[in-house]
C-alpha cells in the first residue's frame, strides 16, 4: 500500500514538494501552535477521534451524538466504515509480522504473512460481529476481498525485502528492517493538545518525508483529505516537525483482483482550517448537551437509523 512507484516519486519531488516550499503553510495553522487560536481547541475536556470530526455522513452530526451520549463507545456509522477498519488492521498487522520475521531470520515471508493475515481476519470479524449485524453474504465477500489484499501485500513486502538484500547483502536484521519498511504503520500519537483523542492511530506515516497515509475503500469523498489533515496537525503538535503531504490510498475490487490508487496532495491551509472548524463545531455540539435534529435526508446505510427513526 505504501511503496511508491516511479511516477509517484517524480510527482512528489518535482511537483508537490516544490509547491510547498514556494507557498508556505501559514504558521498559525501548524499543529505546534496548539496553544494559540485557531489551532487551540474549544475545549480540553472533550477529546475526539479524528474520524469523528472529519466524516460527513450524517448532515447534523447526530451519529457522533449517539456514539458519545447514548452508546458511549466507538461504533462506526456505516458498514463500509467497519469494513475499512478491518482492512486497516489486516494491512498494519502484516507489516508488523513482516518485521518480526525479518528479525527472526526468515527469508521467504509471503506464505507466513498470508497465514497470519488469515488468522487476524478471523479475529477482527469476530470483534466486528459484536457491534454490528452483517449479512453472511457480506462477511464472505469481505473475507475474499481482504485475502486478495493480503496476498498482494505479502508479495510486495517479500519482493521489497529481497530487493534490499540483493543490493546490500551484508546488512544485519536491524538495517534490513529500516530500509525495507521506512513507513511506520498504525502510528500512535497523542492528539490531546488539539482536543483530539490521546490514542490517535494514523494508518501509516513516513516521518522523515513528512507524509501521512490513510487507507479508504470505495469512492473518493471530500472529507477523506480532512481526516489526513487532522492527523498531520496532531503529529505536528507532538513532534514539532512539518507534515506537508497527505496520501489517501483507495483500495477497491477490479475483476478478480484489486485496484490500488494513491491520491497525493498538500495538507494546505484550507484543509487545516476546515478540519479545525469542524472540530470546534463538534465539541460545541456535544458540550452544549442539545440533541441534534434527525437529518432531513438520513442516509439509508447509516447503522443508527433505528435510533433516529423509532
Amino acid at each position: 500500500m505504501y511503496y511508491l512507484d516511479v511516477i509517484e516519486v517524480k510527482r512528489l519531488t518535482r511537483d508537490l514538494l516544490p509547491r510547498v516550499r514556494e507557498n508556505q503553510i501559514d504558521e498559525r495553522l501548524r499543529g505546534w501552535n496548539w496553544f494559540e487560536s485557531p489551532v487551540r481547541p474549544y475545549s480540553d475536556e472533550l477529546l475526539l477521534p479524528v474520524w469523528d470530526v472529519a466524516t460527513s455522513i450524517c448532515p447534523t452530526k447526530r451519529d457522533a451524538w449517539i456514539r458519545h451520549k447514548i452508546l458511549k463507545r466507538s461504533v462506526p456509522t456505516t458498514i463500509q466504515q467497519a469494513k475499512g477498519f478491518i482492512v486497516h488492521k489486516i494491512i498494519s498487522s502484516m507489516f508488523l509480522k513482516a518485521k518480526k520475521l525479518v528479525y527472526l531470520g526468515y527469508e521467504e515471508l509471503r506464505d507466513e504473512l498470508i497465514k497470519s493475515a488469515e488468522e487476524n481476519l478471523k479475529m477482527e470479524l469476530g470483534e466486528m460481529s459484536k457491534n454490528l449485524e452483517i449479512r453472511e453474504k457480506d462477511v464472505e465477500e469481505l473475507k475474499d476481498f481482504c485475502m486478495k489484499i493480503a496476498k498482494w501485500q505479502a508479495t510486495r513486502i517479500e519482493s521489497k525485502v529481497l530487493e534490499v538484500k540483493a543490493k546490500y547483502p551484508f546488512l544485519n536484521e536491524e538495517s534490513l528492517v529500516q530500509l525495507s519498511f521506512p513507513i511506520a504503520t498504525e502510528t500512535v500519537v497523542d492528539g490531546s493538545l488539539l482536543g483530539l483523542s490521546k490514542y490517535l492511530r494514523a494508518d501509516a506515516a513516513w516521518m522523515l518525508g513528512g507524509i501521512i497515509f490513510d487507507v479508504k475503500l470505495g469512492r473518493k469523498e471530500d472529507w477523506h483529505r480532512l481526516q489526513v489533515a487532522g492527523y498531520a496537525l496532531a503529529f505536528e503538535s507532538v513532534f514539532e516537525r512539518p507534515v506537508d503531504i497527505g496520501c489517501t490510498v483507495y483500495v477497491s475490487r477490479a475483476g478478480e483482483g484489486i485496484r490500488v490508487d494513491r491520491d497525493f496532495y498538500i495538507v494546505d491551509d484550507y484543509l487545516r482550517s476546515s478540519f479545525l472548524e469542524k472540530r470546534d463545531e463538534l465539541q460545541m455540539t456535544l458540550l452544549r448537551d442539545v440533541e441534534p435534529d434527525v437529518a432531513d435526508k438520513c442516509p439509508r446505510y447509516c447503522v443508527f437509523r433505528s435510533y433516529c427513526l423509532k
